[in-house]
């Protein structure tokens, strides 16, 4: 069995570790990369009620393109700043798959507590217009696993590591890389609260915290498997969260 070192994060200066780490961490790209293609095709052909223009918008062409470019771009600078391999031969499958799933399912059961106890989803939906509402059955299994990759994708896959590599490694010379990274998780992870829960405002000081602070851990634990176990562990993580909360839960 395959473990991390101790010491699984330094720069990575052996130019063949590079390069093995980018070819295996391209083979997962792809397969992410066709599968959002395939999606956009089905529903090409196949209509899919989205609830919101902003999700019917980020499967377009254009904007499958601008992501593509933006994730190679993350995995080849998260090769050079001690990230884990997107399939990393180093580590475990529970550590890749495993624990991933359990942190997803077990933080969409919290979500879906949450929500049974406040109502929050109701409300927010209600202030959209039911635009906040989840997509329909069966085409929700096929959507929100691609979501999930356009999100990892938008909020941390290019801005972690271009911003520890431009800070850490380069104005740095190497060092500080532990205390950036962090800094970096905890502002990324501010970034889908901050532009999705604010609605949560005008119901008052604790619960607009609480659901924001539920949006933070998600996204926190989300950029901590990334750099732990890789790009896939983070996205498997939000799928099996989608799955109870998206997909299960009907709301």
């Amino acid at each position: 069995m395959h473990t991390m070192t101790s010491n699984p994060h330094p720069y990575t200066a052996d130019p063949v570790a590079t390069q093995r780490k980018l070819s295996n961490s391209a083979i997962v790209w792809l397969a992410l990369m066709a599968y959002l293609a395939l999606v956009k095709i089905i529903i090409t052909f196949v209509p899919v009620v989205f609830r919101d223009v902003s999700q019917a918008q980020v499967f377009a062409w254009p904007a499958l393109g601008i992501f593509a470019l933006l994730s190679a771009i993350g995995l080849w600078l998260a090769a050079r700043t001690g990230f884990p391999a997107a399939w990393d031969p180093r580590l475990t499958t529970w550590q890749r798959l495993g624990l991933p799933i359990l942190i997803g399912l077990t933080y969409g059961i919290f979500e879906v507590a949450f929500d049974w106890m406040t109502g929050y989803s109701a409300y927010e939906s209600a202030l959209h217009n039911g635009m906040r509402a989840n997509i329909d059955f069966p085409a929700s299994v096929l959507i929100y696993p691609g979501g999930v990759i356009i999100v990892e994708i938008a909020y941390r896959t290019l801005f972690i590591p271009l911003l520890l590599w431009l800070i850490s490694a380069l104005a740095l010379r190497g060092r500080g890389q532990t205390q950036t990274f962090w800094t970096l998780a905890i502002l990324t992870s501010l970034i889908e609260p901050l532009t999705q829960d604010m609605d949560a405002w005008p119901l008052g000081i604790v619960m607009f915290l609480a659901v924001m602070a539920k949006g933070f851990g998600l996204n926190l634990i989300q950029a901590t498997l990334f750099r732990k176990y890789g790009w896939l562990a983070a996205i498997i993580m939000r799928v099996a969260f989608y799955v109870v909360w998206h997909m299960l839960y009907v709301h």
